[in-house]
């Protein structure tokens, strides 16, 4: 894989890498957008391909300032589900933590195809890549 030296790459403002064996981290920066979201979902297929199988996509949520409510709604209808294994957002406030919860609970009770597979909002990265560890025990 072609990775910067520092191992981000941008997408708009957000940083994104891949931690080898399989995460991608991203560092959303303000404001997410519908662009945004096209653009993280290619890196997600782009890195899934290239290993393989899905990947842990991680989320640190501390320099985010919201969401565009256009992104929210494309984002559960065309999220391409297949390339992730599980997905956990950490560091956000607690608007932001009160926000993905609700959307988590409404993405499971609508029963859309990104409920299915894992998804977490934790305190901290630490919880989150222990998150990760303890899915990727259960796989196998």
């Amino acid at each position: 894989m072609d990775i910067p030296r520092d191992g981000w790459e941008h997408i708009g403002p957000h940083p994104i890498r891949f931690e080898p064996p399989d995460i991608v981290l991203c560092q959303p920066t303000g404001v997410v957008t519908v662009e945004d979201l096209r653009e993280g979902a290619a890196y997600l297929e782009k890195i899934s391909k290239q290993l393989g199988h899905g990947v842990f996509y991680m989320a640190d949520l501390s320099k985010l300032t919201r969401y565009a409510p256009q992104m929210v709604v494309h984002s559960f209808k065309t999220f391409p589900v297949s390339v992730l294994r599980g997905s956990v957002m950490f560091g956000a406030n607690l608007y932001h933590r009160a926000v993905v919860d609700m959307i988590l609970r409404a993405v499971r009770l609508l029963r859309l195809e990104i409920g299915r597979i894992p998804i977490a909002s934790l305190a901290d990265e630490a919880e989150a890549r222990a998150w990760v560890e303890e899915l990727r025990s259960r796989e196998g």
